[in-house]
């Protein structure tokens, strides 16, 4: 358990990818804008929950070229999405990964290449691919 003013629940949703809404079962106790959280409750907006999928493959690709998520950015959520609905749906929607890939690099003025985003995509898929038969 912790207290902490109700704002750093709602970044740490944000960094995350959660919706507040969606993880105020963790909230045991409110003082105005001081809240007890536990943080071990199964709704609490941990960072290991998000630990495998598509999505989190990407992020750490995109991390070894010194592209990190910020609380700014949709990244999360949408790593989140792309974990959730499985390789199938990516598979299925990678146009739309794609476009969401040079929606972010626009947002931080980076030069986009979609070659290069099919390829980093495709590793992305490969390794959950991986780890989803290492692991299941």
């Amino acid at each position: 358990m912790i207290t902490t003013h109700k704002d750093h629940l709602v970044q740490r949703c944000h960094e995350r990818g959660y919706k507040l809404e969606d993880v105020m079962e963790c909230v045991v106790n409110k003082n105005g804008d001081m809240w007890t959280i536990d943080v071990d409750h199964p709704k609490y907006p941990s960072a290991h929950k998000m630990a495998s999928g598509v999505g989190t493959e990407l992020k750490k690709i995109l991390r070894m070229f010194g592209i990190k998520s910020t609380p700014n950015c949709s990244c999360n959520t949408r790593a989140r999405i792309m974990n959730e609905k499985g390789i199938n749906w990516v598979k299925e929607n990678e146009e739309l990964i794609i476009s969401w890939m040079r929606e972010e690099a626009v947002k931080r003025k980076l030069p986009f290449f979609k070659l290069a985003a099919q390829k980093i995509l495709s590793m992305a898929i490969a390794r959950a691919e991986k780890k989803q038969v290492t692991n299941g």
